[in-house]
């Protein structure tokens, strides 16, 4: 009995450490995105992307990793002050997994859209409703004189930390039911020696 109970102790307190672990990697690598102000390249331009949950009972900014599908709202800050004059188009699509690029036809999984514009004070706020958990992308295209153009993504995830959790509770189930399996198998292999050497 002493055994197993190490054994699923042992077993516990390994996907706790690991989920742990993972937690704080994941929070190390948001407060950095934090840090960074959660930024887009279009180019050599910067603009820093805040996302908000109406979903969501917080007011903090959720930058890539929305906690829910639902309506949230996007804005674009442009950092670099050359953006302001040039025309800036937006559009954020489905399934960033996939190559996309801003060039695509693009319309079977646009969500939002932002035709071309100036932006004169340099912000760009706008609606978008995540329908379902996965992976999403603002593509920023930017038009300057010379027909130039710049483009930039900028990939984040809806409701995606959920599903790891279910991962780590499938595993901790299964190690302890082993774990179980192998002191009830253990104990039968114990009474069947007890009994072959008592006859």
């Amino acid at each position: 009995m002493i055994g197993l109970s190490r054994l699923v102790g042992a077993s516990v307190l390994a996907v706790v450490l690991l989920g742990a672990r993972a937690e704080a990697q994941d929070s190390s690598l948001m407060d950095m995105n934090m840090d960074m102000g959660c930024m887009l390249m279009a180019g050599m331009h910067e603009l820093r992307v805040a996302a908000y949950s109406y979903s969501s009972d917080s007011r903090e900014d959720v930058c890539a990793d929305i906690p829910a599908p639902g309506p949230v709202s996007i804005t674009l800050n442009a950092i670099s002050k050359e953006l302001r004059d040039m025309a800036i188009e937006v559009r954020v699509v489905r399934n960033a997994e996939a190559d996309v690029a801003p060039g695509d036809n693009l319309d079977s999984v646009t969500l939002a859209h932002l035709p071309p514009k100036t932006y004169p004070t340099g912000v760009v706020t706008f609606p978008v409703t995540f329908d379902k958990p996965g992976k999403y992308a603002v593509l920023v295209t930017v038009r300057g004189d010379k027909d130039m153009v710049m483009s930039g993504l900028y990939v984040m995830t809806v409701e995606q930390g959920a599903r790891q959790w279910i991962f780590v509770l499938i595993f901790a189930i299964a190690a302890v039911g082993a774990a179980v399996g192998f002191y009830v198998w253990d104990e039968h292999r114990k009474k069947l020696k007890l009994s072959v050497k008592s006859s």
